[in-house]
């Protein structure tokens, strides 16, 4: 007797493992502010961001778009004391997204970011710094492998914004 190997199973579960890698959703910006950065020095003044570099939004792909990052890097001056508000004034802070590397696979993912930054009060340059930053994502964060990148970029923002704010702390 032959036996026949059907490959209904092997489709099913192809398919369903390509639906499960596209379900990494999309970026969580409030996940890009860190919790835990409080400065000490405070200008009482508002702050701008311009931010270049980023890709695209997208449901799919763990991207960092330019406008994402924009509002986490202002929300996050302003949360941490440092500035009174988001808006124009004397103060701006400019971010380049560098690079983002992202794993195309593992159990842990492990995300670096490289921001370079620029501090202007007026016209005049306050600081210059390039931050680099990395998360890791285990497996008991997210059993899906595309969700672990999500987390670990989201992860890798907060901290790169997280060591700006102690950079920038001391220096106003």
């Amino acid at each position: 007797m032959k036996t026949i190997i059907r490959p209904l199973p092997f489709i099913a579960v192809f398919i369903l493992s390509c639906l499960l890698a596209s379900c990494a959703g999309s970026m969580d910006t409030t996940a890009f502010i860190p919790t835990n950065a409080m400065a000490s020095s405070r200008t009482g003044q508002p702050i701008l961001a311009a931010v270049s570099g980023g890709s695209p939004s997208s449901e799919v792909l763990a991207t960092v778009s330019n406008e994402d990052f924009k509002q986490a890097l202002e929300t996050s001056l302003v949360k941490s004391k440092m500035f009174r508000n988001a808006g124009s004034g004397s103060y701006k802070v400019e971010a380049f997204i560098t690079s983002i590397r992202q794993p195309m696979m593992g159990v842990t993912m492990t995300v670096e970011m490289d921001v370079s930054y620029t501090l202007k009060k007026g016209s005049s340059t306050v600081m210059t710094r390039s931050i680099t930053s990395r998360y890791s994502a285990p497996m008991s964060e997210a059993f899906v492998g595309a969700v672990r990148v999500r987390k670990a970029t989201e992860g890798a923002v907060r901290e790169n914004i997280r060591q700006l704010i102690v950079a920038l702390d001391g220096k106003l």
